[in-house]
This record gives C-alpha cells, structure tokens and sequence, in this order.
C-alpha cells in the first residue's frame, strides 16, 4: 500500500472511532443522518475516508448508505445485540473448538504466554488487560477458523467490539479466570465445553453492553429486561 493509501486508512479507521463513539453515548441514534460533508468537516479530514468509513461500518451493520453523501444508522435495541453478540458466540465457539480437537503444542504455547501476560498485569491495567485478552481471542480465531469463518468474525470487530471495550467491568483477575477456563479445555481436548465458554463468554458481554447502554440512555432501560425472553 502506498503511503497516502496507508495514511487514508488509518484515518478512515479513525473515522470510524468517531462515530462508533458518536453511536455509543446517544449522541448518533439508530434512524439518524450521517452527512459525509458535515463529518469531514467537523474532523477536518477529507470526505474520502468518512465514505470508507461509512463501507466499513456498512459491512458491520452499523450503519445502511442512501445515497453517496450520506448514510444511516441502522436500528439496534437489547434484542438485535443480543442476537448479534449470540452470532459472533457461535462462531468464536466453532473456532476455539477446532483449536481443542487439533491440540497444536505451539498454538498452546502462545495462548499460554498470552494469558502469562495477562495475569503479570496489575489490577489498573484494565485497557491493557482487554487489548491482550483480544489478542488471546484472534489467536484462537487465527489457529481455528478456514479463511470464510476468519472473515466473518472480523466483521465483528467494529461496533460490537468497541462497545464490549467500553462496556467491561471486568478485572484483571475476572479476564485471566475467564481465559484460563477456556485455554485449559483446549490443552484437555475437550471441544464441546472450550466451544460452550466462548459462547457463554459472548452471552455475558452481550448482558455488560446492553446494561451500559441503558445506563447512557441509548437504549430504554426498561426494555433491556423486557427482551431478555
């Protein structure tokens, strides 16, 4: 990629931050506008990368493009996150439990080092702590998906990711227990329960963003129980 490719998608990642964050705190709301002009302008940016940015959060689901200078933000509410969070459960499940039948000893090895990291890491150092957790999770993805599968749960890396991030009240000590359980059923081979933690892993998160969402207001607080069922 050149230089200035390189450049513009970082700045369209950066873009995509923008209104990720804009859609995260009520400030963008599902049915709103989203002006490519108006946006470039207020980041200073040029509209090019804010039209890859509104492809990228389009292929999330976040938002569905109208016309070319502007897009917007899809509907979503406890039920459509829960839905989602259960896809993106599902997928990591049959991932990691691919990674438990093959057992590679360096797969292993890795994830071990990444929960070492993990657990070296003080109880403050709750940022630090959710980009090594991640890290855990897309070597599981990366050892255990086909390139299909790989594909898709990428494209859970946008809305949905930034929103567990921002949602987790976890410590340190509650993420390393959480990956603990899930690396040693992959060592013992066991495929059904490593698979089983993954997607009670993403059911929980799924509860963290739904009670932090209604906190902000973004989505009625006395909905969020309603459509548990």
């Amino acid at each position: 990629m050149a230089l200035t490719g390189l450049r513009r998608a970082r700045t369209s990642r950066a873009v995509v931050e923008h209104l990720v964050q804009e859609i995260f705190e009520g400030r963008l709301r599902p049915g709103d506008r989203v002006d490519v002009e108006q946006v470039a302008a207020a980041l200073g940016v040029s509209p090019t990368p804010v039209r890859e940015a509104l492809t990228l959060l389009e292929r999330d689901g976040v938002v569905s493009t109208r016309v070319h200078r502007s897009a917007l933000v899809e509907h979503f509410d406890a039920r459509t996150l829960r839905a989602d969070f259960h896809v993106l459960g599902m997928l990591s499940g049959v991932a990691v439990a691919r990674v438990a039948r093959n057992r590679d000893p360096e797969v292993i090895a890795e994830l071990r080092q990444g929960l070492a990291e993990l657990a070296a890491l003080p109880d403050h150092a709750t940022a630090r702590a959710y980009e090594v957790a991640t890290d855990i999770l897309r070597t599981e993805h990366r050892a255990g998906a086909t390139p299909r599968l790989r594909a898709e749960l990428r494209g859970f890396d946008g809305f949905l990711n930034w929103a567990a991030r921002n949602s987790s009240r976890r410590s340190v000590a509650q993420m390393v227990e959480a990956h603990t359980r899930v690396i040693e059923a992959i060592e013992a081979g066991d495929e059904r329960r490593s698979s089983e933690l993954r997607r009670s892993e993403a059911r929980a998160t799924a509860e963290e963003v739904i009670e932090e969402l209604a906190r902000r207001g973004v989505i009625p607080d006395g909905a969020v129980k309603q459509q548990a069922g």
